[in-house]
């Protein structure tokens, strides 16, 4: 752990110092030591026939490899640290826009989706160019120990150490910048995933190339250990199988633990991405990985739980408006159980269940209350001479008359039978429920009903009864009070109807 904060450290202070590509080959570059194997092999196997050969060989590639790695260098940015871009353009584009080895967020879509892209193929731009720089120290190495030995077989060896030395500098070159740019792919794609911007991974590596690695290593480590073995440096075979081992377990455990690196990552973000299912509103997608084929299931993933979010907040969205249209219908069913459906006022059942509430209420904060019930005029005749539609609409116009009177947001009436209707006048005395009454009726006496081409007229006669604060609990009841109101109307209907007759309890 220690060992990775510090690495971490020290490209943090290379890629502010230069740039983030020189930061990413002076790593790659320190792949070389992978190649320890292969100098180990090239000793083994060539009989210098005097230490200053050795010694020519060792002074001529070194020369060779640091002249290499300082042309890896300038060509991935070190002319930034004068201020020079002499880097290629891609390479420029990614040092324009990474500070440090920190990516700036207000990058453009479009630019940032081409940055991912670069940086997807990153490891394989810079495996391409150690490629290029290393193979030359191999054939000038070789050829240089020709021309100075003069010896064939002895340069073909040292060629062919070279060559070992080479792929496992490349190798590991690609592994390393695969690694050490994990953190800034993973920036990138979860930038672009939350502005639903990123496409995919078609650029980054698939799995295939690890295990093609392994066994390149593998076969590798069998060329170094069959050299040894045959060499003079190693007289025991025990110790050729023990080199054997030791070089196939570091490769085989270091291509695994990247593996299973690999894999716990996408492990982990299977289990964020289903935490999140029930947390967020979108799944936000997070990607360590640096495989083709787990960045893909991620996304896939991804994509999925988007799916299951949407599909969760539609069903809570239809769930919502089900409610609320189930509520809305249940108060339509409410409305019409205590609605009278020709008048549309209030039905008897509103009546008998409400009436005993208005009295109580009323006698609780000491409140005068008055009832009106009202009759129409020879309704019979109506209904028998010009039919029954007429009928309703005359029973409707006559609602219209009351609604018109009273005061909508306390008063009410309500239908109790055919065609006589009870009034409610809450905090009303008898007096004030009788000048309510005479309005209504004189209103419904000048109102002419057009009944095709001809007018007719009706008239209603009202019974009023009602309570002041004082009067006697005994005798305040709706029984008692419809009783009395029906009393003064057939009083009323007696003297001649068309008119108001009032009875206090």
């Amino acid at each position: 752990m220690m060992s990775g904060n510090m690495i971490g450290k020290i490209f943090d202070f290379l890629a502010h110092k230069v740039c983030f590509t020189f930061a990413v080959s002076f790593f790659s570059t320190l792949g070389a030591t992978a190649a320890v194997p292969a100098l180990i092999f090239i000793v083994a196997t060539i009989p210098y026939e005097t230490p200053s050969d050795f010694h020519r060989d060792v002074a001529v590639c070194t020369t060779l490899i640091i002249l290499a790695a300082l042309t890896h260098y300038i060509l991935y940015g070190l002319g930034r640290l004068w201020g020079k871009k002499w880097e290629h353009r891609d390479l420029c584009m990614l040092n324009d826009h990474v500070t440090g080895s920190l990516l700036m967020k207000d990058i453009p879509t479009p630019e940032l989706r081409e940055i991912s892209s670069l940086m997807e193929r990153l490891p394989g731009k810079n495996l391409r160019m150690a490629m290029l720089l290393s193979l030359p120290v191999v054939i000038i190495g070789a050829v240089q120990h020709y021309v100075f030995t003069d010896n064939v077989i002895n340069a073909l060896y040292f060629f062919r150490g070279g060559v070992i030395a080479w792929i496992t500098y490349i190798t590991f070159t690609y592994i390393i910048t695969e690694l050490i740019t994990t953190n800034l792919r993973r920036s990138t794609r979860l930038i672009l995933a939350d502005r639903n911007a990123w496409e995919g991974a078609q650029n980054s590596t698939t799995l295939s190339i690890k295990f093609a690695f392994i066994i390149i290593l593998m076969i590798t480590s069998m060329v170094i250990t069959h050299g040894v073995s045959t060499s003079t440096v190693i007289e025991s075979t025990a110790k050729a199988v023990m080199v054997f081992w030791v070089l196939n377990l570091v490769v085989g455990v270091f291509m695994c633990v990247l593996v299973f690196l690999s894999i716990l990552i996408t492990l982990n973000e299977i289990e964020a991405t289903a935490t999140q299912l029930s947390e967020e509103k979108r799944a936000r997608f997070i990607s360590g990985s640096i495989d083709r084929e787990f960045v893909n299931t991620a996304m896939g993933l991804y994509r999925a739980a988007n799916k299951i979010i949407k599909y969760r907040d539609d069903l809570h969205n239809l769930n919502v408006n089900l409610e609320q249209k189930v509520r809305e219908r249940t108060e339509q069913i409410e409305l019409l159980s205590r609605t009278d459906p020709l008048t549309e006022c209030f039905n008897r059942g509103y009546l008998i269940e409400n009436l005993p509430q208005e009295i109580k209420k009323a006698r609780r904060y000491h409140r005068p209350f008055s009832l009106v019930m009202c009759d129409l005029d020879h309704f019979k005749e109506v209904n028998d001479t010009h039919g029954h539609q007429v009928g309703d609409q005359v029973l409707k116009e006559f609602v219209e008359c009351i609604r018109g009177a009273f005061r909508s947001d306390v008063d009410w009436v309500a239908r109790y039978g055919g065609e006589e209707f009870v009034i409610a006048l809450p905090e009303t005395d008898v007096g004030g429920g009788g000048i309510l009454a005479e309005r209504i009726r004189k209103s419904i006496e000048q109102r002419k009903i057009l009944v095709g081409a001809r007018e007719i007229n009706i008239t209603v006669s009202f019974g009023v009864t009602g309570f002041e604060p004082g009067t006697p609990t005994e005798r305040v009841s709706a029984e008692d009070l419809i009783r009395e109101a029906d009393r003064c109307l057939y009083q009323a209907k007696e003297e001649g109807r068309n008119r108001v007759v009032i009875c206090p309890l």
